[in-house]
């Protein structure tokens, strides 16, 4: 199956920034994962957005900047690896900030949750060469968005690549799948555990995801800390 370009999403989102862009492509071939209680579902107007997000802490979401705009009222599901189930939140009124040169957002709940939180990694967490894993409920190999969270393995290829926003990105090349349709805004995991990247744009082969090493003190800035 050829699957339809991550890179034209992200395009559309840059082009017209005030919508919702179509979300970048699910993960194909991998596995279901097992437990995600750091895992939060995008959802716009109290519908599936189709986009993935990760806990940063008790009040604050991470995702992708092209999965989140406009007049919108967003929320998440938070913690199931089922994209139906988990405790729905909205977000805060106001509470979405996006970065001007990088594929990233931060969204600010309406309450804080009780859920497992990321921890963010660094520069000195991910290399070329490294096997990285990565998450999301997007489009499977069978062409339909999965409604179980998945993973798969990727190998590093670049970390000064550029993402939909020309934010530095890490680079990584399928080895047991790829991420489709519906992994926008999903985590990219260094072999400690720690979060490295957000799903922001990708193809048949590839991803890219925004380096979060080069982010942090945007991060602590408008989360504080």
């Amino acid at each position: 199956m050829r699957i339809r370009s991550i890179v034209a999403c992200a395009v559309a989102a840059v082009a017209a920034p005030a919508v919702l862009a179509a979300p970048a492509e699910g993960i194909i071939d991998g596995s279901f994962t097992e437990s995600a209680p750091w895992s939060a579902r995008l959802y716009q107007d109290g519908s599936d957005g189709y986009c993935t997000a990760t806990v940063l802490s008790a009040e604050w979401i991470l995702t992708a900047r092209h999965c989140i705009g406009g007049e919108h009222r967003w929320g998440f599901r938070i913690g199931d690896i089922e994209h139906a189930r988990g405790e729905y939140v909205d977000a805060a009124p106001g509470g979405v900030t996006v970065h001007e040169q990088a594929d990233l957002a931060l969204v600010r709940l309406s309450r804080p949750v009780e859920a497992e939180t990321v921890t963010l990694g660094t520069a000195a967490d991910v290399a070329a060469g490294d096997t990285v894993t990565i998450h999301g409920w997007g489009r499977t190999e069978q062409d339909r968005q999965s409604p179980r969270l998945k993973n798969a393995r990727l190998r590093v290829t670049d970390t000064a690549a550029t993402d939909a926003y020309g934010g530095r990105a890490i680079d990584a090349t399928r080895i047991d799948g790829v991420c489709a349709m519906g992994d926008s805004g999903g985590p990219m995991f260094a072999a400690n555990g720690r979060q490295v990247g957000v799903l922001s744009t990708g193809g048949a082969a590839t991803c890219q995801y925004t380096h979060l090493g080069a982010f942090h003190d945007w991060i602590d800035s408008v989360t504080g800390g």
